[in-house]
């Protein structure tokens, strides 16, 4: 969470440079909060049909739209390369391919055009290593908690029928499953092996986007 903030506080910084880590944790709780945006416009019935999210979710994409894009610029300067390269993106599949694998990369070690190594200019001691490895283990043992016990507890309500067929429970119920599908991502954070590391990322990627492909599915 954090390294959530970290990036919040760099609002509109497109100069310095930024670490995987910041990267790609700002990224994970990112996408956790777009799913509760998600969530809340169904609860609230104001999702778009068609669209399966409504403005809850256009509002907060809208506010996070600029800090987002400025980490993804920095993490393109930690590889050495300019913030234009974003505009990979628009190249059909290729252009993406190419972008993440510059997005997962490590940065160059020491100073380079643009800053300081920040591997070696961090001193806060809430982002180091461990502290967040035990955080993202911890987050995923207590969501797999979470989400176990709210799917279960149609079995203890009488009308249990109406439990499972209200929007309550599938709202929350699409909200769980997106969640379940950042999972493998998460923990490909803890692994200290930086090929096992690359390895397990882009496998948690072609999970997550295959979740949200079911999610949206669901929605629909």
């Amino acid at each position: 969470m954090n390294w959530y903030l970290e990036v919040l506080k760099n609002y509109a910084n497109f100069n310095s440079r930024a670490r995987r880590k910041e990267y790609w944790l700002f990224t994970f709780y990112n996408t956790i909060f777009s799913a509760f945006a998600i969530f809340f416009d169904h609860i609230f019935g104001i999702a778009i049909n068609g669209l399966g999210y409504g403005p809850v979710y256009i509002l907060y994409g809208l506010a996070i739209f600029i800090p987002n894009l400025a980490v993804c610029v920095r993490r393109l300067h930690d590889v050495g390369k300019s913030g234009w390269m974003i505009l990979l993106s628009l190249i059909p599949v290729i252009g993406s391919i190419w972008l993440l694998i510059l997005l997962i990369r490590d940065g160059n070690a020491g100073e380079n055009e643009y800053g300081n190594n920040p591997k070696e200019t961090t001193t806060n001691t809430f982002l180091n290593d461990k502290t967040t490895s035990d955080i993202l283990i911890l987050t995923v043992v207590i969501w797999m908690f979470v989400t176990h016990a709210f799917w279960s507890i149609g079995s203890f309500v009488n009308d249990y029928e109406s439990y499972y067929l209200s929007n309550t429970y599938k709202a929350t119920s699409v909200l769980a499953n997106f969640i379940w599908g950042i999972m493998p991502l998460s923990l490909a954070f803890t692994i200290k092996n930086k090929t096992k590391k690359i390895i397990a990322i882009v496998l948690g990627l072609i999970y997550l986007l295959y979740s949200i492909y079911n999610v949206l599915n669901q929605i629909n």
